[in-house]
């Protein structure tokens, strides 16, 4: 064979074999586009079958569930209608005592009438008796008055016949009060008290001779003056110097308030340098008894 034909024949079967290897590939590729369509067709298959499965699935669910909310719901219902039927009874039964209660409350208002009524009457009644009680009060203020007055009028001739009788009554030291005198002066046992005496009637002299002999008991001296001339006395007057001992100031007082349980405001404290009797007086002294006048205790008893 020739060369150059043998030349040409190896580049027509290069030409081919460069055909037919791109004609391989695309039919490979076509193989492989193929595959890939039927796989994936088939995966959506699949894939469609699998979620109608779980679609069929889960309305299976549904209706079960369905079903059993509409079993739940249909014995609700009967439950619910038992109930309507008891609050029924029970409806009919407050139908029942509110008609009761109606009556009642009917009665009631005629009963609450007839009372205002008599209410009435009685606030009337009231009125009456009210005005008629203020006319006995009126009348029992004006006797409560006059009673008042005469009680006072009473009490003011009781106060002046108390006060005419202990003027005209004598003066008197019960037992009790001579035996606290006695212990009041005992403290001046061995000292010496002036006295003045003014009147000699019975009464001023059994007076003045029971203190003085209280005195006496209790172991005290005495300068006893009886004036007849100059001025007088009333009641009984107790003065004490201002330096005196403080046992004579002590008994000084205790005569005050022992007589004052009686005579009242018949006996009094006195200013010592104002008890200076006057005129002629007849004096008695007790043995041992310091001189008149100097004493630090002066008494003058008087007449009531």
């Amino acid at each position: 064979m020739d060369p150059s034909e043998l030349v040409k024949l190896i580049e027509r079967k290069q030409a081919l074999d460069t055909v037919l290897d791109g004609f391989e590939k695309w039919l490979i590729f076509f193989g492989l586009l193929v595959v890939i369509g039927v796989g994936g067709e088939s995966l959506y298959g699949f894939r469609t079958f699998w979620n109608n499965r779980k679609l069929h699935e889960v309305q299976r669910s549904i209706d079960r569930v369905r079903q059993e909310d509409i079993a739940k719901v249909s014995e609700r219902a009967v439950t619910a209608e038992a109930t309507a039927k008891g609050f029924e009874s029970q409806i009919a039964d407050s139908v029942a005592r509110a008609k009761a209660a109606e009556a009642v409350v009917a009665s009631a208002n005629a009963a609450s009438k007839d009372a205002v009524a008599k209410v009435a009457a009685a606030e009337a009644r009231s009125a009456e008796a009210s005005t008629k009680a203020e006319a006995f009060r009126l009348d029992i203020a004006r006797a409560n008055e006059r009673a008042a007055s005469a009680n006072e009028i009473a009490e003011r001739e009781k106060l002046a016949r108390m006060q005419l009788e202990a003027r005209l009554a004598d003066r008197i030291i019960s037992p009790d009060q001579e035996q606290s005198l006695r212990a009041a002066f005992a403290r001046l046992r061995g000292q010496t008290v002036d006295i003045s005496v003014f009147g000699d009637t019975f009464e001023i002299s059994q007076f003045s001779g029971t203190i003085m002999s209280c005195m006496k008991r209790a172991g005290v001296l005495l300068n006893v003056r009886h004036p007849t001339g100059g001025s007088g006395a009333r009641g009984v007057l107790v003065g004490v110097r201002p330096d005196a001992p403080p046992e004579f100031k002590q008994a000084a007082d205790e005569l005050i308030a022992i007589l004052q349980q009686s005579v009242g405001s018949g006996v009094s404290p006195w200013d010592f340098n104002k008890l200076i009797p006057g005129g002629v007086a007849t004096l008695s002294y007790d043995p041992g008894a310091t001189p008149p006048d100097q004493s630090p205790l002066r008494i003058f008893i008087g007449s009531k």
